[in-house]
């Protein structure tokens, strides 16, 4: 249900340019959506989409790449782009800044700026998972035995960076951050940081037996980490900083959308700390949520206090 609500959020959500042009949707008779910027000019003519309601008219538009439909994302200029990878719960959306997408059955993956960093090579492949995201060729859905949850089988399998890269494992571990397979393989660590950036997550490092305490986390070993996911750009002038909990052989992510005080927030100017979380609004004519943030430092304050 709460997915439904978000879809609103997630035409907004990611964005990464300066330009002086601003689009806004348009909406007739309930059912008809289009695009025009500040001038009133077209860029995109109406078309039948089931987003097409009272409560996008006129609202702006502040990512690179939109969708008008489940499966239509656009760009700035109008053009069509891509098709997202559709999964068993719907198309796929933005994760860690990089969404599936489907090209003559194979898939690849598109960044939130509407770059394509991989190409439609694989028949299949994960979301980029803590950096790196899990591929394979050669396998398929088997629906003999579950047809609404089918197993991926067969195939040749691999893994491949958020650069594009395709990544081989190594038998040792080289970084403390490195991720150790099922197999006892280490995948590198995936993430760079400027000095700057490194002062933001050491911000968060002094604080994670906090988080942690506070929060509460899946696995018994309590292993997270905070890394910065997006960085500033002229819609979201904020560093996103995600939450990953290591169990084992795989790694949780905290999902923005639904992971409430999992997910940071940070200024560009690397001074302003917050945690996120969702807040259902109710309107006159429609509820949709909204995303709120709050102090780390007090909301840790408050909650530890709470907490007594």
């Amino acid at each position: 249900m709460k997915k439904t609500f978000l879809l609103l959020l997630i035409l907004n959500h990611f964005s990464g340019f300066s330009q002086t042009e601003r689009l806004y949707y348009f909406v007739e008779k309930d059912s008809l959506l289009g695009v025009k910027n500040q001038n009133e000019k077209i860029l995109i003519p109406l078309q039948s989409s089931m987003h097409a309601d009272s409560s996008i008219n006129g609202q702006e538009i502040k990512s690179m790449v939109f969708f008008m439909d489940f499966m239509k994302y656009y760009d700035r200029k109008g053009n069509f782009v891509f098709t997202p990878y559709p999964t068993g719960e719907g198309p796929d959306y933005f994760q860690e800044g990089f969404i599936r997408f489907s090209e003559n059955k194979k898939v690849g993956l598109f960044n939130y700026r509407g770059e394509k960093i991989i190409p439609a090579n694989y028949d299949w492949i994960s979301p980029i998972t803590f950096g790196f995201a899990k591929f394979c060729n050669g396998c398929y859905f088997d629906r003999s035995k579950d047809d609404e949850h089918p197993p991926l089988v067969g195939g040749t399998w691999g893994f491949v960076g958020k650069n594009g890269i395709e990544i081989q494992p190594t038998n040792k571990r080289n970084h403390p951050k490195d991720f150790e397979t099922e197999d006892h393989q280490f995948i590198p660590y995936q993430f760079e940081y400027s000095e700057k950036e490194k002062e933001i997550l050491d911000f968060f490092e002094k604080r994670r037996e906090q988080i942690s305490q506070i929060n509460g986390f899946d696995c018994d070993n309590k292993i997270i980490y905070f890394e910065i996911t997006e960085k500033p750009t002229a819609f979201e002038p904020f560093y996103k900083v995600t939450t990953f909990e290591l169990c084992d052989f795989y790694i949780n992510r905290s999902d923005e959308d639904f992971d409430d005080f999992k997910n940071f927030k940070v200024s560009a100017d690397g001074k302003n700390f917050y945690v996120t979380y969702l807040d259902l609004v109710n309107r006159k004519n429609y509820s949709e949520y909204v995303e709120r943030k709050i102090p780390v430092d007090k909301w840790i304050s408050k909650s530890l206090k709470n907490k007594k």
